[in-house]
């Protein structure tokens, strides 16, 4: 019998599963990590607790938090002591503005150590990763004016 097998694909399952989203202080922890960062203030309303797991192949499950954001994809962006990265697909933040001017940064948390800011009618675009880059300054052109606040030495173009 001559046949050809069907090759099977394993079906990649995500990663973790978020399991609950709570307003900022539940967690001592995520206080604490905010604290150290220098944002727990300005973090109050900007910020939720997600809690997350991963589960192995042996159905052992372990369990994260993190402060959290959504980017423009609806996926996490977290951040915590040990981990700091997307729970799902990477993408900008954007807070929309009234004006059409700007403000561009490489991290949530540099925004929100602007907190002179938060009282702007401009318009937040967050990179959140480096890899963003192109991305973000892409979005930036669309508006008259455009400002940078970047902590590292990303290169632009």
């Amino acid at each position: 019998m001559d046949y050809k097998r069907k090759r099977r694909h394993a079906v990649k399952l995500p990663h973790y599963q978020v399991a609950e989203i709570k307003a900022l202080g539940h967690s001592h922890e995520i206080e604490a990590y905010l604290r150290s960062c220098e944002v727990w203030s300005q973090a109050k309303n900007k910020l939720q607790e997600i809690y997350y797991y991963i589960q192995d192949e042996s159905g052992r499950r372990k369990n994260f938090y993190a402060a959290g954001w959504q980017n423009e994809l609806g996926h996490w962006q977290v951040a915590a002591p040990n981990y700091t990265g997307c729970l799902g697909h990477p993408a900008l933040t954007n807070i929309p503005g009234k004006e059409d001017y700007a403000l561009l940064f490489e991290t949530y948390f540099d925004y929100l150590r602007h907190p002179d800011i938060s009282s702007t009618t401009a318009h937040i675009i967050i990179l959140n990763s480096p890899c963003l880059l192109q991305v973000g300054l892409a979005k930036a052109k669309s508006f008259n004016k455009t400002r940078t606040f970047f902590n590292t030495s990303l290169p632009i173009p």
